[in-house]
């Protein structure tokens, strides 16, 4: 029995990778070349495929730049969905050393595609807008490591008269500042080990801010670690 015709929609369907691969070659342009020398022509050009393959799966090049940040982020998020399981856990800044480095290694490798969308108005105000519409940004880190340190707060653990949404806020400052310096003044040469070293430091003298005073605990338990 002769197969039927394929109809016009499946012969245009796209492998199933096609997303990942249009993500990829997009990631390594913007590494090589940076944001104002590539085009959507260069992205399905380096994809191997059409350009209007790219539009199948994104609206446009808002969305793809979008979704190679997402692919970024890492385990940064399972840090951050980890940290009411950290509670009372370990030291608090053991803690934050861990979502330090996380966050870190996050911003590392968004840093330079962030800094480039400056160049095009445009294209940013057009990745915002989308990043507002799908609530994403740094709130929501922001949120969950603030509710943390209240959470250690009432333990006794981190000194009542500390702001966590500032202390979150200073956190996520102190390493996507560590990222900038490393990509402008060392071209991302910067070793794992003095990244982690300085990411210490940090933690350290965040420590001193958040210590409890004598007096100040609340319901810490025996035995606790602080």
């Amino acid at each position: 029995m002769a197969k039927p015709y394929a109809t016009r929609s499946a012969l245009r369907t796209p492998p199933p990778d096609l997303k990942e691969r249009l993500i990829a070659a997009t990631e390594k342009l913007l590494a090589s070349q940076g944001l104002g020398c590539v085009s959507t022509r260069d992205i399905a050009k380096e994809a191997n495929v059409a350009e209007g393959a790219l539009y199948h799966h994104f609206g446009d090049k808002a969305e793809l730049i979008l979704s190679v940040v997402l692919q970024q982020v890492g385990d940064f998020p399972e840090v951050l969905q980890s940290l009411p399981l950290r509670i009372g856990e370990n030291t608090v800044q053991k803690n934050l050393e861990t979502v330090l480095e996380s966050a870190f290694a996050f911003h590392h490798r968004i840093a330079p595609l962030v800094c480039s969308l400056f160049a095009d108005q445009e294209l940013l105000a057009k990745v915002r807008g989308m990043m507002n519409e799908r609530s994403m940004g740094p709130g929501r880190s922001v949120f969950a490591i603030s509710a943390y340190l209240r959470a250690e707060q009432q333990l006794g653990r981190v000194s009542m008269s500390a702001v966590p949404e500032t202390v979150a806020e200073l956190m996520l400052a102190v390493t996507f500042n560590r990222a900038m310096q490393d990509h402008f003044f060392l071209g991302g040469a910067e070793g794992d080990s003095k990244a982690r070293r300085k990411l210490r430091e940090a933690a350290r003298a965040l420590m001193v801010g958040l210590q409890p005073a004598e007096g100040d605990e609340r319901g810490a338990p025996k035995g606790s670690k602080k």
